[in-house]
Parts: structure tokens; C-alpha cells; sequence
């Protein structure tokens, strides 16, 4: 019996050893484009109070270099900004400049013509879901963060970050995420630690989860066909947090990860591996 119990809790903490030393991890990399990264090294003795446009910014040790990391949105236009730190003797200010990108442009078909352009009677429903979203995206915790990211889901990629898209020949948002094709049922893994600060089924993204890194570093996994987590629940790096699925506006299974920092959705694919 005492074996049988001692197997019992010794197995997720196996299972998830195995998930973990089968992913490659990586530390983001610099994109000095609207929708990319700004990665911005500091002194030793300098590294508090950073803001950029009048929002706290990452900071973490890159290469073990003390570094701000800067979300840069997509509608960024070129030039030169700074991010700036402010104390009782002085303002430091760190430069970068930022070139123009050009998105392509994504058709989509979607079969379920009410969420291209839903009724009147789900416009409340949708405003109180986007409110709840803005709030989880501009979420801030100070916790130190693990910025050495594993890749959430195994699949093929089939619709990049920033692209422009036409629903049924009506022209939408930029795509704020990375959709990853795989099998419905598929576990999807928390790239770092964090804690789940927003969670439900939501009209457009169907079951949603939205993990808070710290420091402003959010995940958001969309449509999924289960959520594993609970609100509130502390998640580790490759724990399991839901099944890619193909709830809300889809035209098939996959994951949607999007990826805020600094309250800006920027390209996932910058903390992954080449």
C-alpha cells in the first residue's frame, strides 16, 4: 500500500520531468520592429524603475547580462525611443530605433457566419468579455521571471503574428498570436511558471487561459477543448494547463498563443528556439 502511494504522487512529478527535458528552452531574441522586442542592457547597479511609454518593463538577465526587455506594438511607428528610469537625483534614459515591418495578409473562411458578425444580442456578452481580457492583458506582478521559454504545444504553424486578416472578405485585426495545428485532446504546457489570472468560454476564443509570467509577461491560450487549471492556480514550467481544441471562432483544432508584455501583444516566436 505504501509503495502503491509512494508511486501514486511520484508520477506527475515524473511526467512532467519527461515533458520538460523533451523540450528545448530558449531565451528571447531582439526584433526591433513594431510587433517585436526591444532587449536593452543595463548597469549592474541600474536596473529599477524602468518604464517605456509610462509602463513598468521586464527585467531579466539575458546571456547573464541585467536586461530590459520592451514589447514594442504593432502599430509602433520607425524611430528612435527610449525607455527611462526615474529617481530622487536623476532620469537615466536608454535609446533604441525601430525599423518598419510589412505583414502579409491571411483570407479566412469561417463556416459560422455569427462569429464573423454576431447578433445584437451577443454584443454584451462580447464587450464584458473584452473588458475582462484588457484587464488580464495589462496585468502586472512583480515576481521575478523565467524567461527561458519551452514551446507550449508540438504542431504545425499556420498562422503568424501580425498577419492582417479578412474574415469572409471582412477585414480584421492583425492576428495578435501564433495558431499551432494539432490533433483536439493534444495537452498544452505552460512555456514558464506563473499563475492563472483569467480563465473561461469566450464568444470569439472559445477556452481560454491566460498565464501571468511576472513582470507584465502574459500568456493567453485560446480555444481549447478542456481547461486543466483552476483561477488562481500557481502552474510550472511544462505543467499542463488545457487541450488544444477548436472552440470559438475556428476554421479547425489548434492553439492560439498570444504573448503581452508590457500590455502590447508581440510575436511569441521570439522565445522559442530558432
Amino acid at each position: 500500500m505504501a509503495k502503491d502511494l509512494s508511486l501514486r504522487f511520484l508520477l506527475p512529478g515524473l511526467i512532467l520531468f519527461g515533458l520538460l527535458a523533451a523540450q528545448a528552452q530558449a531565451q528571447p531574441r531582439q526584433s526591433l520592429v513594431p510587433g517585436g522586442i526591444a532587449i536593452i542592457s543595463l548597469e549592474q547597479e541600474n536596473t529599477t524603475n524602468y518604464r517605456f511609454r509610462d509602463k513598468p518593463v521586464l527585467i531579466a538577465k539575458i546571456d547573464g547580462v541585467p536586461s530590459a526587455l520592451v514589447g514594442l506594438p504593432l502599430n509602433l511607428r520607425p524611430g528612435e525611443y527610449f525607455i527611462e528610469a526615474r529617481d530622487s537625483s536623476q532620469v537615466r534614459k536608454k535609446f533604441f530605433s525601430i525599423r518598419d515591418k510589412k505583414y502579409s495578409t491571411q483570407h479566412i473562411t469561417i463556416t459560422d457566419e455569427r462569429k464573423v458578425n454576431p447578433y445584437a444580442s451577443d454584443m454584451e456578452r462580447i464587450l464584458a468579455e473584452k473588458a475582462r481580457q484588457q484587464v488580464a492583458r495589462n496585468h502586472y506582478s512583480p515576481a521575478a521571471v523565467d524567461v527561458d521559454f519551452i514551446t507550449p504545444v508540438s504542431g504545425v504553424s499556420t498562422g503568424s503574428f501580425g498577419r492582417r486578416r479578412v474574415f469572409n472578405g471582412q477585414q480584421r485585426r492583425p492576428h495578435s498570436g501564433m495558431d499551432i495545428a494539432a490533433d483536439t485532446g493534444t495537452p498544452v504546457l505552460s512555456p514558464s511558471a506563473g499563475r492563472v489570472v483569467e480563465l473561461g468560454d469566450f464568444f470569439f476564443s472559445g477556452n481560454l487561459v491566460y498565464i501571468d509570467h511576472g513582470q507584465g509577461l502574459i500568456s493567453m491560450f485560446a480555444h481549447l477543448s478542456e481547461i486543466d487549471v483552476k483561477l488562481g492556480d500557481r502552474v510550472e514550467k511544462g505543467q499542463i494547463v488545457g487541450k488544444v481544441g477548436a472552440t470559438g471562432r475556428v476554421t479547425g483544432p489548434h492553439l492560439h498563443w498570444s504573448l503581452g508584455l508590457n500590455g502590447t501583444w508581440i510575436d511569441p516566436a521570439l522565445f522559442l528556439p530558432d
